[in-house]
């Protein structure tokens, strides 16, 4: 099983054409997990799918959120991040654990949603676990990426897509 998550940072990195998830663990262990393009494209409307669904799991409204609200709550998310140091800067240890990402699970509890990293179709290599502002705060850190990647997919919601969404103070807050 492995360790507990502390903190973790997600980039692009042009020259892997690849998002970077740099992972320090609680045992203060370093590991990166390497995302392809494909499985980021696939990714992303699994987590749309869940975040679309929470308002009517956690009981803050009985219908299909609206995009309004979707993207009052997206910003309010966004509004929460604290500016931390990145995971990793500059060149990666030469000893560092590295894995590419073949395939990605997703899970939904009555509280968080678990995303489930693996290495092949069934060796778990991270589980990391978002309550709902986080999934959120982490589904705007991979549309910044994907924007700074220049990877052109139709896989963003209304709400993430509105013109404006990603301006003003809390857009800067997101490494």
């Amino acid at each position: 099983m492995p360790e507990a998550v502390k903190r973790f940072t997600t980039e692009y990195v042009p020259a892997e054409d690849r998002i970077r998830i740099s992972l320090e663990r609680a045992d203060d262990s370093l590991v990166v997990l390497w995302l392809t393009r494909r499985l980021a494209a696939r990714l992303v409307p699994q987590i749309v799918k869940v975040v679309d669904a929470l308002p009517r799991l956690t009981g803050k409204v009985k219908e299909k959120a609206s995009d309004n609200l979707q993207r009052r709550s997206q910003l309010d998310a966004l509004g929460k991040i604290e500016q931390q140091a990145p995971v990793l800067a500059g060149e990666l240890p030469p000893d560092l654990d590295s894995y590419l990402i073949s395939s990605i699970g997703v899970r939904l509890t009555r509280s968080v949603v678990l995303i489930d990293f693996k290495a092949d179709k069934d060796t778990i290599i991270q589980t990391l676990p978002f309550p709902e502002d986080a999934m959120r705060q982490w589904l705007g850190v991979l549309n910044l990426n994907f924007r700074k990647a220049e990877w052109k997919e139709d896989i963003w919601p209304n709400w993430i897509t509105a013109k404006g969404w990603n301006e003003g103070p809390d857009a800067l807050r997101l490494n």
